[in-house]
């Protein structure tokens, strides 16, 4: 059997499954002690099953994006070098940022070096002022990640936890090296105290399979080698939804994916089951990131949202949750009541709802509570709505990317929509019309995103650069930076880096030879002085792709 178990802002869902599809669906309200929300999840999911039972177990986390958007992040020392042109001031993050001599050009040779006693001096200056964390960015640290590992050796063991910013990602962005950086420093201690809670819960309980956290795009990595990059957690509920999509459904054609919950509705749009990433990095409240994601929004809009009335007398549903419904004994109308009212729902008290309703009707002009649940479940579905239209113009104002491909010129229009999530069933009608398309409700809908997260496999992705001019091989994700003679091709870049993808995925996580390795980006190029080649320059992407594991069966 697999364990998934998604955290939302509402409810925790688990589920268990295997070949015959699944077997047992939980919900669990979620509340601030996030690991007081995972034991009573695990208690209830877990009980009377025997621990060698479980293969494999995967859990999808609110504890990294809750403490960067809560300001919760421990302090963070960074240093940064970058020589001449774009000034890293600018781009200073956390309480004691410290720009340093020394610079690598382009091409990763160096134009200025680093000065010893200015690095030792800086990192002696960010210990007096007690941080315990830092991050080191040097500029082009991915074509030559010298600079800074010769920063961490001098800085030594004054802290922590040491990030180096040429192991984030070999996309060059040096302002989101710098930010992603910093999330990884600052949430590493955070990260490590979570997992080490996780493993004490279920050590506890005697459950040893192999424990797995969902990533933001959509794949998964082993627990114990998540410690080195928590920021790689953050965000992972919007991917459980779309996972949790393709799993139940399939999303065939142009699928628009609608994730209602209680707090928040998550949207994505899938393309014959094959979702869309963000073409840069993900967003993280404030923080622009390195962070491959699936490329998905999210709403304040769901069923606990507060229902109010505004001065011009029209409703409005969310973005704030106020409590649990008014059913449950909630301070504010809810469209959870409205379901209730209207018999589409069964929870809490129908009088409490009723009641809700009834105040709020009257406020309108003096409708019965009836007419008045029609009307918020009407306006909630309408907000989905316009959200929707205006994320679909967004991916069609700007490249996003397929795994396969990028689409610049072939416009996005959904043919039909996949709704999941709590109150889907109840609310798929009103979705369907205030868009005006089709809709698919598919079997275990309610608990889709901890199915995903179950079935999703791992995801791992390289940057190649090689330059035969300079002889040299880099490719940061896996810190390794080699000497390659002139005569080097790209055939051989490819063998090199689908060798190390392979070994990179099966240290996470996958299991060996299972993963289907895809050469997201190919370019070589020459270069030129005067009339002769002296050099030619090579550049790969080679990822895995989300997917789903081969032992699930659809619409189990």
């Amino acid at each position: 059997m697999i364990l998934g178990l998604d955290v939302g802002g509402t409810q925790t869902d688990a589920v268990l499954i295997d070949e015959s599809g699944v077997l047992l669906e939980t919900k669990t309200p979620t509340s601030d002690d996030l690991l007081q929300t995972l034991r009573e999840s695990l208690d209830k999911t877990l009980d009377g099953v025997e621990p060698a039972g479980i293969e494999r177990m995967v859990f999808s986390t609110t504890m990294a994006t809750n403490a960067i958007i809560q300001d919760l992040l421990e302090p963070t020392g960074m240093i940064v070098s970058a020589g001449p042109g774009m000034n890293p001031e600018w781009f200073s993050i956390g309480p004691s940022y410290h720009v340093v001599q020394g610079a690598l050009d382009h091409q990763g040779f160096e134009t200025l070096p680093l000065r010893k006693e200015e690095v030792e001096s800086t990192a002696d200056e960010i210990s007096r002022e007690g941080v315990r964390n830092i991050g080191i960015v040097s500029k082009f640290s991915v074509r030559n990640p010298a600079h800074e590992l010769q920063m961490a050796q001098w800085v030594g063991g004054r802290f922590a936890d040491v990030a180096l910013g040429h192991s984030v990602s070999g996309v060059l962005n040096f302002p989101r090296r710098i930010t992603t950086t910093y999330l990884n420093a600052a949430l590493t201690g955070m990260h490590r105290r979570f997992a080490g809670c996780l493993t004490e819960i279920l050590e506890e309980k005697g459950f040893k399979a192999p424990r797995y956290l969902l990533k933001p795009d959509g794949g998964t990595v082993a627990l114990e080698q998540s410690l080195g990059f928590p920021a790689r957690t953050a965000q992972s509920g919007p991917a459980a939804s779309v996972m949790g999509a393709l799993a139940v459904d399939g999303c065939c054609g142009v699928s628009l994916v609608l994730d209602i919950g209680g707090t928040t509705t998550d949207m994505a749009v899938v393309l014959n089951g094959i979702p869309l990433l963000a073409p840069v990095g993900i967003q993280i409240g404030l923080f622009r990131t390195l962070i491959r994601s699936l490329y998905t929004r999210s709403i304040g809009v769901g069923g606990d949202s507060e229902v109010q009335l505004q001065k011009n007398g029209a409703l409005k549903v969310g973005p704030v949750r106020q409590g649990p419904p008014m059913a449950l004994g909630g301070p504010a109308p809810t469209p959870t009541d409205a379901m209730v009212t209207l018999g589409l729902l069964d929870v809490g008290s129908r009088e409490r709802a009723r009641a809700a309703m009834e105040s709020l009707g009257a406020r309108l002009g003096g409708l019965d509570p009836l007419t008045a649940a029609e009307q918020v479940l009407e306006r909630m579905a309408k907000t989905i709505a316009e959200a929707a239209r205006a994320f679909i113009f967004a991916i069609n104002e700007r490249p996003v990317y397929t795994i396969y491909e990028v689409l610049q010129e072939s416009r996005i229009e959904p043919e039909s929509i996949v709704i999941i999530g709590g109150p889907a069933a109840q609310l798929a009608d009103y979705v369907s019309a205030a868009l005006q398309l089709p809709y698919r409700l598919p079997p275990h809908s309610g608990v889709a995103n901890a199915i995903g997260a179950a079935v999703a496999r791992v995801t791992s992705e390289i940057n190649l650069h090689a330059d035969t001019q300079r002889g040299t091989l880099v490719i940061p994700e896996a810190q390794i930076m080699e000497s390659i003679p002139y005569r080097f091709n790209v055939d051989q870049a490819i063998d090199r880096a689908t060798d190390v993808l392979a070994a990179r995925a099966e240290q996470i996580g996958a299991a060996a030879g299972a993963a289907p390795v895809t050469i997201a980006e190919k370019q070589v190029f020459n270069m030129i002085r005067g009339f002769s080649r002296t050099g030619q320059i090579i550049r790969l992407k080679l990822c895995i792709v989300p997917g789903l594991i081969p032992q699930w069966k659809r619409g189990g």
